[in-house]
């Protein structure tokens, strides 16, 4: 019986722990997020442009009807490359 006993208080102990360990992963992911903004924002801020010049901006990149010269779609694709290779590194 005494190791029923210690099982089932092994078992609240980690579903705790569980719960907790959740709690803090949603806490992180959420600072991600807002530090993401907060350096989308700066980027944005860094390029000095109205608002509605950024949104024509963007609506054409989406359309593709702007295209990065070859050096910045080179320098995006080893950004991108590289947070894979992080994404990847931090699952293991």
């Amino acid at each position: 019986m005494a190791t029923l006993e210690k099982i089932e208080k092994d078992i609240i102990r980690t579903k705790a722990k569980i719960s907790e360990y959740q709690q803090k992963l949603r806490n992180l992911e959420a600072q991600k997020v807002e530090a993401e903004n907060l350096q989308i924002v700066n980027l944005v801020k860094a390029v000095k442009l109205s608002t509605p010049q950024l949104t024509v901006l963007l609506s054409a990149y989406a359309k593709g009807d702007v295209l990065l010269p070859d050096e910045y779609e080179e320098e995006l694709k080893a950004i991108e490359e590289n947070e894979q290779q992080e994404d990847g590194a931090n699952e293991e």
